[in-house]
Order: structure tokens, then sequence, then C-alpha cells
């Protein structure tokens, strides 16, 4: 480290260090959209998130899948059909959904593999489990519509997801549930990741997303109080 940056990192560290004595050992849950992970930052984002493990945080990664569904759709000439923002998921846009969930889930393991770059804790072993955490049901037939292998979160698996964030490893989740009898549905990134941190009783639950939530005023939220006028 140059002695001209020295002083710099000393006061960032010492503005950091009450956060990181705050939320050591505690529970996030981070939900990433299909657009974050395709764009060419999220490594950025990965690097975030290995330092947050690094320090003690125990993290929970529910990733998106809309954007790579709909492109292989396109790309196929398939059919595309979503009913009031929910994907009505037949057997061609299902294959895709969990060709997708395999990829990003490979691109995201290679991502953590790296450590942390230019640093100290550049040889961290950063683990990556997943796992069947998620049961799901159909979504059925709404206002006439057959949502056909969209699914619903029915349970999570809460006790299984805490012994492994006890290892110290990242839990990595997909947009899919499956059923009791060996079904595989198509879920909402939010669906899940509001149900998991729910059934953990998770500290924190942040979003991440390509465009910025805004309130009926068009500004964007910065958070999300309880309160908040569902209106927005």
């Amino acid at each position: 480290m140059m002695s001209g940056s020295f002083p710099q990192f000393v006061d960032s560290f010492r503005n950091s260090s009450p956060y990181i004595n705050a939320h050591k050992g505690k529970t996030f849950v981070l939900v990433c959209g299909g657009d974050v992970v395709a764009d060419g930052m999220f490594s950025s984002i990965v690097h975030d998130i290995a330092l947050l493990a690094t320090l003690g945080v125990n993290l929970v990664l529910v990733h998106g899948s809309r954007r790579q569904v709909e492109a292989g759709l396109q790309s196929a000439n398939a059919a595309s059909s979503v009913v009031h923002g929910t994907r009505v998921t037949d057997e061609r846009a299902l294959e895709l959904a969990v060709q997708t969930a395999g990829v990003l889930r490979a691109r995201i393991e290679a991502l953590l593999s790296m450590g942390i770059a230019n640093s100290p804790m550049h040889n961290a072993r950063i683990r990556v489990c997943g796992g069947n955490f998620v049961t799901a049901q159909p979504l059925g037939v709404l206002g006439g519509v057959d949502y056909q292998h969209t699914g619903k979160v029915r349970r999570v698996d809460h006790e299984g997801i805490r012994a492994q964030l006890a290892l110290g490893n990242i839990v990595l989740l997909p947009p899919l549930g499956y059923s009791p009898t060996g079904e595989i549905f198509n879920l909402t990134k939010e669906d899940v990741a509001v149900s998991v941190a729910t059934a953990l009783r998770a500290d924190k639950l942040i979003l991440l997303e390509g465009a910025p939530m805004t309130d009926a005023g068009g500004q964007p939220l910065r958070d999300l109080p309880l309160t908040l006028d569902r209106k927005s």
C-alpha cells in the first residue's frame, strides 16, 4: 500500500468498524434480479458479498432469471405470456428456467471462488451451497388463467438453511421450488426471498434491481418501512 493512501485506508476502516461489529453474526437475505446478474458490474457486487461473508455475516443469496428466460423464449421463437406481472410457465418456459438456474449458479459460484482480490483476504475461502430448501405448490388458476408450472412458496426448510449458515456457507437459491411429488415450479425471486427472510427471521432483506423502485411521486425508495403506503 502506498504511503499516500494509508491515511485514507485508516479513516475508512475507522468509519466502517462499528458496522462490522454491529452486523457480525447477523443474517442477510440478498436478492439479485436477472438484469443485475447479467450486468458487467455484477462481479463488483459479488466482491462485496464475499467481503460480507468474510466479516461474519450469514448470507442467503436469491437470484432472479426473468431476463434470461425471456431472452431464451424469444431466441426459440416460443410463446411468452406474463399476466399481471407473473409468468405463465409452460413446458418450454420451465425447461428454460431450470437451465438458466444452472447457468447462473455456475457463474455466481465462479465469481465467489475468486475470493477478495487485491486485499489481504484474497485467499479467503468462500463456500457456496444450494439445495431443495424451498417447497412449492402450483399457483393454479387465477382469474381464468392457468399458470401451469408457475408456483408459490409453500414451506421453507429454515433449519436446513441455518445449518449451512452455521458452517459459514453462503446459501444460493434460484427462483425454483419443488413439490413433495418431485415436480419443479417456477417462482418469483421476491416470493422466495420474502419467504426465506421471514422463516429465518433475517435481520435484513436487501433487493438489488436494475431499475430503482420509486414512490408515487417518482422518487427512488431508499428503504421500505412496514408503514409504506401499498399504493406506492
